[in-house]
């Protein structure tokens, strides 16, 4: 007997949700199909009536590699749909036992292999009394019919046969482990026979049987694989993957020789392209040498994608204008330079920015550009390095692109304010002469800015109003880690690595101190600024281009961006409280 009442549910709500149900069936393509038939029958204000089928039919089935979601939903049914305000359908967990009376009645009364297929493992998941297990084999069974069914679609069928196999093996019933395997293999060849280009049907289940144990795993595995690879041997991707499913069947020694094929198929489709998807396959092919630890073919790769030129590339230069009124950007101009003398000047200017905001600000902005432009955060992003022009970093997920979308907002942010602060610099100049090397380093000098940094960064001005922008970067970077390290110091932060027993001990990195500076250099909008400017790989960088000598020449705007982050460190005072500087 069941643990709900039988004369509940369907009975007490009429014949009308089971004819509902029975009407749905016939001829329905998906689950979704199913679905969606039900929905549009129900009568108006029965809504609460006919829910319980139309949430069994909306539930996505999930695939058993989803495991975050899975662990999520608790159970291998998730929503459909899920939004702001809720979900649909509820969790399973959730879905109340008056509904799930009804899943018990319409599958004792209704004898079709879709309905079935569903319900009973619907009720499998909920384990619902009596014997849980025998509706899970008539659910695996009921899929297994269902493949058969020319009306089903076939990658609906594929799907419902890897479930069966999992159905199956969760009891335990070694028959319809069997069984099931059997009708996969027997898809997977007339699948072979068909011109559609679909690799995923026959994927899908070689990968469902790879996962089982050898005395359930067909003898033909292999032969399996060969007539996939031979069937799709044009498309890289799907050769990649029948590769990818004979590691899983090969001993360690064959695996490494499988493995260097898979990275050789990859760089020569790469040679055999041009442009970015011959960046994009040597990509690859240097992330399968990393992975598999081949250092050989990891090294010649790294070599090779060092090598790529722009040209190569065939990268197009996209550009945008942004048109100021010119009496608007006479009045920002005037702002800074309509004063008393040049130290109020230059303290304005020391006080302009972040650029690109505070962290809210700016997160709301790539929000705003992520909802307009969904497409473009659809496919993997590729950030290349502005000087090396090798890929630096990669966005495919949505944490990714959040991150490579705000390290981009903040770049075009100082890029825009270096363009200003070129003229800025050059209008303090001309309106108010150049100040004596005395009155330059009295401005830099600090409580936290010692007298030998300040005279360094005077010079560096000098150096730029002569048009000496490439000499007045090289000197003023260092400078600008110097002082970092000596606010560092004053916070009370560790500055060096301690020796250790085989290892000597030594300054840490201008990265690690602003990363220890977190909250408590500014603003986090400033913070984040200076990180974008100095160090960070997707930002400007500055400190590590100069550095690393990665840049022939440092242009007017990029040095004014330096001078510009050195005055705003001038307004730093020294503190003796927690509080930020």
């Amino acid at each position: 007997m069941s643990e709900f009442d039988e004369g509940s549910a369907a009975h007490e709500k009429g014949g009308g949700v089971l004819t509902a149900l029975q009407a749905a069936l016939p001829e329905a393509e998906s689950w979704y199909d199913i679905h969606r038939r039900i929905r549009d029958s129900v009568p108006d204000g029965e809504e609460d009536c006919y829910r319980a089928l139309v949430w069994a039919f909306g539930y996505d089935l999930t695939r058993p590699e989803e495991i975050d979601r899975r662990d999520r939903e608790r159970s291998a049914f998730g929503a459909m749909m899920e939004f702001a305000e809720g979900r649909m359908p509820p969790r399973l967990c959730e879905v109340p036992d008056k509904d799930v009376a009804l899943w018990v009645d319409a599958f004792e009364a209704v004898d079709d292999p879709r309905a079935r297929s569903r319900l009973g493992d619907l009720l499998w998941e909920r384990r619902v009394e009596p014997r849980p297990d025998q509706r899970a084999r008539d659910a695996a069974r009921s899929l297994l019919v269902l493949c058969d069914d020319p009306d089903w679609e076939p990658m609906e069928a594929a799907q419902g046969l890897v479930r069966a196999l999992e159905l199956a093996r969760s009891v335990s019933d070694s028959d319809l482990i069997d069984q099931t395997a059997t009708r996969m293999v027997r898809v997977i060849r007339e699948e072979m026979a068909v011109d559609e280009h679909r690799p995923g049907i026959p994927f899908t289940l070689l990968e469902s049987l790879i996962s089982l144990q050898a005395n359930h795993r067909p003898e033909a595995m292999e032969e399996l694989i060969d007539l996939v690879e031979e069937k799709y041997r044009d498309d890289p991707f799907q050769v990649n993957t029948a590769i990818d499913l004979r590691c899983q069947l090969a001993a360690p020694d064959q695996a490494r020789d499988l493995r260097k094929r898979q990275i050789l198929l990859w760089t020569e489709r790469a040679r055999e392209g041009s442009g970015l998807q011959k960046l994009s396959f040597l990509r690859t092919a240097l992330e399968l040498a990393t992975t598999h630890h081949l250092r050989d073919e990891a090294e010649a790769l790294r070599i090779e994608l060092s090598e790529i030129s722009d040209d190569e590339l065939d990268l197009k230069e996209i550009s945008a204008e942004v048109e100021i009124p010119r009496e608007e950007s006479e009045k920002f101009f005037a702002f800074f330079l309509e004063r008393e003398d040049w130290r109020t000047s230059l303290g304005l200017f020391a006080n302009h920015g972040p650029p690109g905001g505070e962290p809210d600000k700016l997160n709301d902005a790539v929000a705003e550009q992520m909802k307009n432009n969904p497409l473009q955060y659809l496919v993997t992003g590729i950030v290349l390095d502005p000087d090396l022009g090798i890929p630096i970093f990669e966005s495919t997920d949505d944490e990714s692109h959040v991150r490579a979308a705000r390290a981009q907002h903040r770049v075009f942010a100082a890029r825009l304010w270096g363009t200003f602060a070129v003229r800025i610099l050059r209008d303090i100049e001309e309106r108010f002469g150049r100040p004596g090397r005395d009155d330059l380093v009295a401005f830099f000098s600090t409580d936290l800015i010692s007298t030998a940094n300040a005279e360094r960064i005077a010079e560096a001005l000098e150096l730029w109003w002569e048009g000496k922008f490439n000499l007045s970067a090289s000197l003023l970077a260092p400078r600008i880690e110097a002082v970092i390290r000596d606010m560092a110091s004053h916070l009370g932060l560790a500055i060096v690595w301690e020796p250790t027993s085989n290892k000597p001990g030594r300054a840490r990195s201008l990265g690690v101190n602003l990363a220890a500076m977190r909250s408590r250099i500014g603003t986090p909008g400033w913070h984040a600024y200076l990180v974008c400017l100095l160090t960070d790989s997707l930002g400007l960088n500055l400190r590590n281009v100069i550095s690393h000598g990665l840049r022939p020449e440092i242009g007017s705007d990029d040095a004014a961006l330096l001078i510009h982050a050195a005055c705003f460190l001038t307004i730093l005072s020294r503190s003796d409280s927690p509080e930020p500087l």
